[in-house]
């Protein structure tokens, strides 16, 4: 389930790096490779009335899997920003909880199927 947005990334530079960065997500979060999900939002700053160059940040939408976890996964996007050309990006962690989460209008914590990925 993790989500991944990238703001002010552009899919042309993040798609050559998709393939690394999602086994690295993968291996380190141990979830299957088809649970992420990658998104690139259309991203435009605007300051002092002039739209301005993008600086690139990553959310990540996910049920928490703790620090070790944590941390695995942000070096290894900050290395596939880096691998993608963007010398300095930010990443943060937004962690969803099963009651929160409906699957087929059921939270998913009511769900029987199995566990939070």
């Amino acid at each position: 389930m993790p989500q991944l947005r990238f703001h002010g990334v552009t899919p042309a530079r993040l798609a050559p790096v998709s393939r690394a960065l999602i086994d690295q997500l993968s291996e380190a979060a141990t979830t299957a490779r088809d649970e992420f999900t990658l998104e690139c939002v259309a991203t435009h700053y605007i300051f002092d009335g002039e739209t301005v160059d993008a600086f690139p940040f990553v959310e990540v939408l996910w049920f928490e899997r703790g620090q070790t976890v944590r941390d695995a996964c942000a070096a290894a996007i900050d290395q596939a920003m880096r691998d993608a050309g963007y010398p300095q990006a930010e990443t943060f962690f937004i962690a969803l909880s099963a009651s929160g989460y409906y699957i087929a209008g059921q939270p998913l914590s009511r769900n029987t199927s199995g566990e939070a990925s």
